[in-house]
């Protein structure tokens, strides 16, 4: 009997020990270790007995977890840093292209015109301006023309019959001078006889 009672104590020693586990897992969260703490500690009448080995592991991996949450926090610090000024970068860069591309649009939309910009719009206008009185002036210097051309053309005209009544003119006053000249001799001639 005593050695089924030492066998049945050594049973009951094994199935205890067995359901305990004797270190904390390393692969779970930190909140994942605390909720095993509780769960696989003794209790000892209102209070919780936690191995200390336990305690030290959890320690150590929450300290390990701080230590890396630290270095990924810096990390990611720097990352943020990084990409903060590659922003403001490329922010500067973005304004000096708008600026241009700004200045290029006006450029586009703008005729330099006796050396002020002037809208493209404007710039039709004074054009289509400029054409019309040139072509007004044109027109007027055409009909001016036309107008001296008919008032040249009658009075090349009116010379015309103005020399022609002049030669007749001439003609007859020849006439009238040879016959004055003719009736003179002739007196002449009679007063001599």
């Amino acid at each position: 009997m005593k050695k089924l009672s030492i066998l049945l104590t050594f049973l009951l020693v094994n199935v205890i020990i067995a359901q305990k586990p004797k270190f904390v897992p390393k692969d779970i969260s930190i909140n994942e270790q605390f909720n095993f703490l509780l769960k696989n500690s003794n209790n000892y009448k209102e209070f919780k007995v936690i191995k200390q080995g336990w305690i030290a592991t959890v320690k150590k991996n929450t300290a390990d977890s701080i230590s890396g949450l630290k270095k990924s926090l810096a990390t990611s610090n720097t990352k943020i840093t990084s990409q903060k000024n590659t922003i403001d970068t490329l922010n500067s860069q973005l304004e000096t292209v708008q600026a241009d591309l700004d200045k290029v649009n006006s450029e586009k939309e703008n005729i330099s015109f006796l050396g002020t910009p002037t809208s493209k719009q404007n710039y039709k206008t004074i054009m289509w301006t400029i054409v019309a009185l040139l072509l007004a002036v044109l027109g007027l210097i055409l009909f001016k023309f036309k107008s001296n051309q008919a008032t040249t053309k009658e009075t090349l005209e009116k010379l015309k019959d103005l020399e022609i009544e002049y030669e007749d003119h001439r003609r007859r006053a020849l006439e009238r001078e040879q016959k004055v000249m003719r009736k003179l001799q002739d007196e002449i001639n009679k007063n001599k006889k």
